[in-house]
């Protein structure tokens, strides 16, 4: 595969908006901070693995593996930072399902551990919706209809008219961290 500066630019745009995250809101929700950052570690590589011209090596497993971590990791520790608070419960689950995804995805076949992850990171965008709505915090929904709207519309394989669909994605998950930022500062 070629050399994909624009990917490399969002995945750039994504990092930055991890940071942005992270500096508005490791002060009161570490969990959430720690789990986005697992976000931010796979966006940096990314921005590694896309500007070379030759991606294979080290970098790409890297970069597969910290994306994936980011799903099922990022996500439920995210949730578990809009949760601490008000669901021990869901907080429990999300960690519970996240270990159990960790630990057993190593024995399971590519289709059920693609299920697996799909299965983790549902449960924690689902914990995210629930916690919004019933503390009414809309930020907290559109960043999540975002995160929704990349994953499940977007996708990351292909183009949409003249653009990668992942730098699409990219783009909105970084609107949606954004979103998710201040949701929790109104937390």
């Amino acid at each position: 595969m070629a050399q994909q500066l624009s990917t490399s630019a969002s995945d750039a745009l994504l990092a930055w908006s991890v940071l942005y995250f992270i500096y508005h809101v490791f002060w009161y929700n570490f969990f959430a901070c720690l789990g986005l950052g697992v976000q931010g570690v796979a966006a940096a590589l990314g921005v590694v693995r896309f500007a070379q011209t030759r991606q294979s090596g080290q970098i790409y497993d890297y970069h597969q593996m910290a994306s994936w971590l980011a799903q099922v990791v990022g996500l439920p520790l995210l949730a578990v930072g809009f949760c601490h608070k008000d669901m021990p419960i869901m907080m429990n689950l999300n960690v519970m399902i996240m270990a159990g995804v960790l630990v057993c995805s190593r024995f399971l076949a590519p289709g059920l551990r693609q299920l697996a992850t799909q299965c983790c990171a549902g449960f924690a965008v689902l914990t995210i919706i629930l916690v919004s709505l019933r503390s009414w915090n809309f930020y907290g929904l559109f960043a999540t209809a975002a995160y929704v709207v990349a994953g499940q519309v977007i996708g990351s394989e292909g183009k949409m008219s003249m653009f990668y669909r992942v730098d699409i994605l990219h783009v909105v998950l970084a609107i949606g961290n954004i979103l998710y930022a201040w949701a929790l500062e109104l937390d």
